[in-house]
């Protein structure tokens, strides 16, 4: 059960429980106008370039160097897309109820 919580939903929980609290990092600096704005849309652009550049390096070597991978290549499917917005929405209202409330 555990191995097939974290294949198949962790790791989509796992990434909106980190952007939940980054994107409210991002608005509270744009909002007060605090200039901690700028290192959070730094960080933001910067971790999904990372993140495009990982998934592009390894389209290139499983197409290239290693065709025998091409079956074990990983597209996510609406469901997981929904569960990580789901989970960013629930860690932003989370943080945002401790630190300010509504």
């Amino acid at each position: 059960m555990t191995q097939r919580f974290w294949g198949k939903l962790g790791l989509p929980v796992a990434m909106g429980l980190i952007m939940g609290p980054m994107v409210l990092w991002m608005i509270h600096g744009a909002a007060t106008g605090n200039g901690l704005s700028g290192w959070a849309l730094l960080a933001f652009v910067g971790a999904h370039l990372v993140v495009v550049g990982v998934i592009l390096g390894a389209g290139i070597v499983a197409a290239r160097l290693a065709p025998g991978l091409r079956h074990r290549r990983h597209r996510p499917s609406l469901g997981h897309v929904g569960l990580m917005g789901a989970s960013a929405v629930a860690s932003a209202s989370l943080v945002h109820l401790i630190h300010g409330g509504m």
